[in-house]
């Protein structure tokens, strides 16, 4: 028995771990999650020592394969962000194998799909999130699988995958009994046909969506810069401002052509940029140099920004005291052109601990503890929601800055208010040459199949590309090189399914899994 437990640990650690690191390998997920549904019946055959701290070492070693490269930024941030993400699954496949006392046949099974799937739609949307191992995203490294997205969304892929798993597994228990009768086997037959139908029709649906989907040519050129500075040595304080600058203008000045729409940088590229002085900025007068050369370019900045409030009443609840004005700091990508600053976004899906205090309102002393754990003390301000750059000739850009890519429903709001292409701002440099930015790069191509935008991904130290509506990456940067890349991108106006109506996938679990806890709860009841 142990011997099958211990197996069933590291078979689910391999297979769940593949699709998130091998490229071309997202059907695994369709059966990565066998080895743990045996586990569950190991625990029901027979008494097995300690089961809830080797299904929870399953879990972290799931995390630790995928994520491991947290580390690079954060030792104790690592920790926690590994240890609090396997603890959330755990307590779901644990509540999962309680509930088979007291529902019978498929019903369990129901009540842990609508339970995962509830909690990967409820962890977009705290403050405390790390939704980077949603189990829709295994299918970023085979988008082609993935065409249907555009009207479930990546949860509609968390439900295949639990489906096909459940379904290959009970199918495979049941063809090793014998039968005794032949409504036995007709049962199995049709075990068998649901199954295969399963692994078989969405494949099929995709690639015919993926074969018939056709962009509108309606392009716009655009250049994304990778500038390549140094996240750790330079870019804070090691090389100045001016010669950052310097080397981003140079790159741009060698591929930025007069039918050239946009420049995009990566996420936090300079630093000190006063929201209501932007003259004041040294990178703003290089872009402003830059414009005059090309006025017919819009150029897309990121920046940490601030703005100065002159009382505590108009500032926001995270400002804090300078002197006797009060002082707040924004991680913003911004619309630049010749007549100034047009309009700007604030990054709203922060990272816990490092830009946000988690419900810094209430539980604001997390602030200290965090300082001495090398984070941070005070939270960024946000935008109250997704905003569009809009540029002067009237294109709406929608910005996703760092991780808030893989938020998916979130990210479709973009689209759902006009975005006709969206940027990926990021700096993946602070995760080394690592899987990170790779897992990263390849997400957005999921989103692009979910709002059938063009995506034009720009990190500091790569991977910088464009993907177009159906995922396809038509040209992309290497790791660690300074360059400027130029191409283009079709605008699209049209919403898909998911894009208007948002996740209904995940809506409709959340609602089934209510309805099941309650009936859970009330089984529990009677049954004493």
């Amino acid at each position: 028995m142990k011997g099958k437990i211990w197996l069933c640990v590291l078979l689910f650690t391999a297979l769940a771990s593949v699709p998130f690191l091998v490229p071309h390998c997202g059907w695994v997920a369709l059966f990565a999650f066998i080895p743990l549904l045996k586990f569950a019946d190991l625990c029901g055959a027979g008494e097995v020592k300690h089961k809830g701290w080797l299904l929870y070492l399953a879990f972290i070693l799931f995390n630790l394969a995928t994520t491991f490269w947290i580390n690079w930024i954060s030792v104790p941030g690592a920790f926690f962000a590994i240890t609090l993400n396997a603890l959330q699954m755990w307590v779901i496949f644990r509540a999962f194998i309680y509930s088979k006392k007291y529902f019978k046949g498929g019903m369990s099974y129901l009540f842990l799909i609508t339970m995962w799937i509830a909690w990967e739609r409820v962890y977009q949307n705290v403050e405390i999130s790390w939704p980077w191992l949603i189990l829709g995203n295994s299918l970023a490294t085979s988008p082609m699988l993935a065409q249907w997205y555009e009207y479930t969304g990546f949860l509609g892929g968390s439900l295949w995958i639990w489906l096909s798993n459940i379904f290959i597994y009970d199918t495979v228990k049941a063809l090793r009994i014998k039968s005794k009768t032949k409504y036995d086997t007709r049962g199995k037959v049709a075990l068998a046909v649901i199954t295969s139908l399963l692994l078989i029709a969405p494949p099929a649906v995709s690639i015919c969506i993926y074969n018939n989907y056709h962009e509108t040519d309606n392009p716009l050129e655009v250049v994304a810069v990778q500038p390549n500075i140094d996240a750790y040595t330079e870019k804070h304080g090691g090389l100045r401002q001016e010669i950052q600058d310097e080397k981003m203008l140079a790159l741009v000045r060698g591929v930025i052509t007069d039918s050239t729409d946009f420049v995009i940088t990566p996420e936090t590229y300079t630093f000190q940029y006063d929201l209501d002085k932007p003259e004041t900025n040294v990178t703003y007068a290089g872009i402003q140099r830059l414009l005059q050369d090309y006025p017919q370019t819009n150029f897309i900045l990121g920046a940490i920004t601030y703005r100065i409030f002159p009382t505590k009443a108009v500032a926001p609840y995270n400002a804090h005291p300078i002197g006797d004005k009060w002082y707040c700091s924004y991680n913003t990508a911004m619309m630049i052109d010749t007549t100034g600053m047009r309009n700007y976004y604030h990054k709203s899906k922060l990272v816990p601990a490092v830009e946000i205090i988690p419900y810094q309102r209430y539980l604001g002393f997390l602030g200290k503890v965090f300082e001495l754990f090398g984070g941070s003390m005070s939270s960024y301000g946000v935008s109250d929601d997704v905003n569009n750059l809009t540029s002067k000739e009237g294109t709406d850009v929608g910005v996703m800055i760092c991780y808030e890519s893989i938020y998916g429903e979130y990210y479709r709001r973009t689209a759902n208010y006009g975005a006709q292409f969206t940027a990926v701002i990021t700096n993946d440099g602070w995760w080394g040459d690592t899987p990170g930015y790779r897992q990263h790069f390849r997400f957005a191509k999921l989103r692009a199949i979910e709002t059938r935008r063009d995506v034009v991904h720009v990190a500091n130290t790569g991977i910088s590309g464009f993907i177009n509506q159906r995922g396809d990456v038509i040209q992309r940067t290497g790791w660690w090189e300074p360059v400027a890349i130029r191409n283009t991108v079709n605008l699209n106006d049209k919403k898909t399914c998911y894009t208007e109506y948002g996740d209904v996938t995940g809506r409709l679990c959340s609602f089934m899994f209510l309805l099941l806890l309650i009936a859970l709860l009330a089984r529990r009841l009677t049954s004493k």
